[in-house]
């Protein structure tokens, strides 16, 4: 039988795992600043206390949300840079790989991030700052990717690296914040016709 010690740890631990749930659903939804603290009480069905024992602020909160995406992304997407193959070949498996991450119902990064990237200015507090060093990051990836393209015969040389990786970036984001009614273009359409854009 666990321990009243080891029984509180788990109870805790379960808590602070259905609160952040709720506020990835609620962050990627509402965005920060329509998402108050009492939305993500009543969401998460928990008490004040139960909230400010694991975090301060909204804000804490989400920062700890953000290093789940910076992980994610980490994980999931960054690594292919130290692959083998062409440029091309990387840009073809990023697409494939974002298209799958986003099929799947508990993947809300891709959104998350397009969703604070564009409300948040990099002036505003440290949250803000975060974000917009992770989207650099996302489009130093990208520039990287096509600048080797280019290089490498499989791109257009005329549109500078930086131009394409902003446009890349953008489109993406724009994808992922779309719903899902039937007249918006679904997520494999969209970057398959991203990948023609860029390599044919």
């Amino acid at each position: 039988m666990a321990r009243p010690s080891t029984r509180r740890y788990l109870k805790g631990e379960l808590t602070r795992e259905q609160i952040l749930h709720a506020a990835k659903k609620l962050f990627t939804q509402n965005g920060y600043h329509n998402t108050s603290i009492y939305d993500l009480f009543q969401k998460a069905g928990i008490t004040k206390g139960a909230f400010y024992h694991h975090w301060r602020t909204k804000e804490d909160l989400a920062l700890t949300i953000l290093e789940e995406v910076k992980q994610a992304y980490m994980e999931h997407i960054y690594p292919v840079l130290e692959q083998e193959g062409r440029a091309r070949e990387k840009i073809e498996r990023t697409l494939k790989t974002i298209e799958e991450l986003n099929a799947k119902p508990d993947w809300c990064y891709c959104k998350l991030l397009a969703t604070w990237s564009s409300e948040l200015s990099p002036e505003e507090d440290e949250l803000g700052r975060a974000i917009h060093e992770l989207r650099t990051r996302w489009l130093s990836f990208w520039e990287h990717l096509v600048h080797r393209a280019q290089e490498e015969g499989d791109m257009r040389k005329d549109i500078p690296p930086q131009d394409l990786s902003l446009t890349v970036v953008s489109a993406i984001f724009g994808v992922c914040l779309q719903g899902k009614s039937s007249d918006q273009l679904p997520m494999h359409h969209a970057m398959e016709t991203l990948r023609k854009l860029l390599l044919t």
